[in-house]
């Protein structure tokens, strides 16, 4: 109670002060106050994110105690704040020319010195900080700040080492612990992450936040029952924790849980009904469970809630396009790729409606910039292929597939597809080989090839090729 009114009447005078400082500098008068006086403005602009009014009375401060450390240090960190570390740095060098046994200089030094990417010299101002330090400090405070700056100057192993020693003077320092996890997190060491954030879920087990973390280590291990166990504690203590439920919708997800996924995104809805990404996420669920008509009613809605939503129209279109809507699907599949002229999978979409509907100057110009962006994707490849054996231009199909070999991630069915040109073009001898490259890849992909080829079970060299290959897996086994 009795520190309850010491606070009170602290504020009071703080706000006393701030007042006639504001009164005599907007008068223009002439005013004195002593340096505590200044802390306590300076202070005051900086919880109330006046940061320029701050800077001002630093600076009038600075005027009027110019060798005062105290001012120089809130000077320092204002600057740190600004991102003016080199400023920074000559502000704290004369204050710990005037005070060189003030321990937070040299954390400010550190920190500064951690700032301009000097590594060695911030670690020599930190270790100069805790030799200094006086015994009614708090050390595991000052531990933890070290850590936690080094930490997000990514020196993820140093920050371990002054956060182990935070928590070897207080264990229950349950910052120290979350921020560790945070570094083992970033170094990839995911077990011994879950190993700290379970000690901060001992010590504070009704932390949403920690569980949702916890939550989103297990998803990097693909524990995702343990995932979503997690995250279900995070809700039963904080149902509207949004980032949580997304983080479960998405698992479900992922895990083809679709109609589960479904439920959970528009429990979403329920607290923000006007994040867009989750209608179309809706929308996508359905797609994926073929209920179409769903699927169109919250891709709309997406478009409602964000008319620029790209994948809303890409998604849209396309399911026109199967309905055989080709208008509607020219007019979303179109407004996808002008919202984002980068996106391939808006192109191939295009290539494929322009193909289907016999325009194939149109298709082939789409399919050329769907490889272009994404080389690596098969089925561009294949389309660009199809298009230019539509056109009869069977050796351009033939030289787009051999170029394709060396970008695709899946060569399979580029492979068929060559040994199937080649086939149709009397080249039975590199069809051939084409062939065996192709079953040598993916053998469980024959029976398509002779599908899209039926003419192909008739070849001798073929038949031959298949009959030495099943001969050959008989003495392997």
């Amino acid at each position: 109670m009795f520190e309850e009114n010491d606070k009170y009447f602290e504020e009071k005078n703080r706000k006393e002060i701030v007042n006639r400082y504001e009164t005599l500098l907007n008068n223009k008068k002439p005013f004195y106050f002593d340096v505590t006086d200044f802390e306590s403005i300076i202070e005051f602009y900086v919880e109330q994110n006046k940061i320029s009014n701050a800077f001002e009375a630093s600076s009038i401060a600075s005027g009027i105690f110019p060798s005062s450390p105290e001012i120089k240090i809130k000077k320092a960190q204002l600057l740190l704040d600004k991102g003016k570390h080199v400023e920074a740095l000559s502000e704290l060098k004369t204050a710990i020319f005037h005070d060189p046994k003030n321990f937070e200089i040299f954390l400010l030094l550190g920190i500064t010195y951690l700032n301009l990417n000097n590594y060695k010299e911030s670690i020599r101002q930190f270790e100069e900080c805790i030799k200094i330090l006086p015994h009614e400090v708090k050390k595991d405070e000052i531990f933890l700040t070290i850590g936690f700056h080094l930490a997000h100057a990514n020196k993820f192993t140093s920050a371990i080492k002054y956060l182990s020693k935070s928590i070897e003077i207080n264990n229950n320092n349950i910052d120290a612990i979350t921020e560790i996890a945070y570094c083992y997190d970033c170094l990839t060491n995911y077990n011994k992450c879950i190993e700290y954030y379970l000690k901060a879920i001992d010590i504070e087990p009704l932390s949403e936040v920690n569980w949702y973390n916890i939550g989103l280590v297990y998803i990097k291990t693909k524990s995702y029952k343990k995932a979503i166990e997690a995250l279900d504690y995070s809700l039963a203590i904080d149902p509207s924790y949004l980032s949580a439920i997304l983080a479960k919708a998405h698992i479900l997800f992922y895990l083809e849980k679709y109609n589960e996924a479904v439920e959970v995104y528009k429990e979403y809805l329920i607290y923000d009904s006007g994040y867009a990404d989750v209608y179309y996420l809706i929308g996508e669920c359905y797609e994926k469970i073929d209920d179409v008509k769903n699927a169109i009613k919250y891709y709309d809605l997406t478009i409602l809630k964000d008319k620029e939503h790209a994948d809303a129209w890409l998604g849209l279109g396309i399911l026109k396009m199967q309905s055989e809507d080709f208008a509607s699907s020219l007019v979303c599949l179109s407004k996808s790729a002008l919202i984002d002229k980068e996106n391939p999978e808006a192109h191939y979409a295009l290539s494929e409606l322009f193909f289907k509907t016999n325009i194939l100057d149109d298709a082939l110009n789409h399919a050329d910039i769907a490889v272009k962006i994404s080389p690596e994707e098969t089925d561009y490849v294949l389309l660009q292929s199809e298009i230019y054996e539509e056109l009869k231009n069977d050796k351009k199909a033939i030289s787009v597939l051999e170029e394709g070999l060396f970008s695709v991630l899946e060569k399979a069915p580029i492979l068929y597809r060559l040994a199937g040109l080649y086939f149709l073009n009397r080249k039975e001898k590199k069809a051939t080989e084409f062939l065996k490259n192709a079953i040598n890849e993916d053998s469980s992909l024959i029976s398509d090839f002779f599908n899209i080829f039926p003419q192909a079970k008739d070849c001798e060299m073929f038949k031959g090729l298949l009959n030495l290959l099943s001969k050959n897996k008989k003495n392997e086994l």
